[in-house]
């Protein structure tokens, strides 16, 4: 019976200290302030361009 209760406990540790880890690791993946900003730069299709300026002539 001894030995139920001690593997119970350890089970018990393991898992609380998985909950804890979960927490921490997700708590500072959600601080970080370094968010990247990506700059997409906008093309015009040439194509486009060239419908445009035969209807405008």
């Amino acid at each position: 019976m001894k030995n139920l209760r001690k593997i119970i406990a350890l089970f018990f540790f393991i898992f609380i200290t998985g909950i804890v880890v979960t927490v921490m690791s997700v708590n500072s993946s959600l601080n970080k302030n370094d968010i990247e900003k990506e700059l997409v730069e906008i093309q015009k299709d040439t194509l486009s361009l060239l419908n445009a300026e035969k209807k405008t002539v």
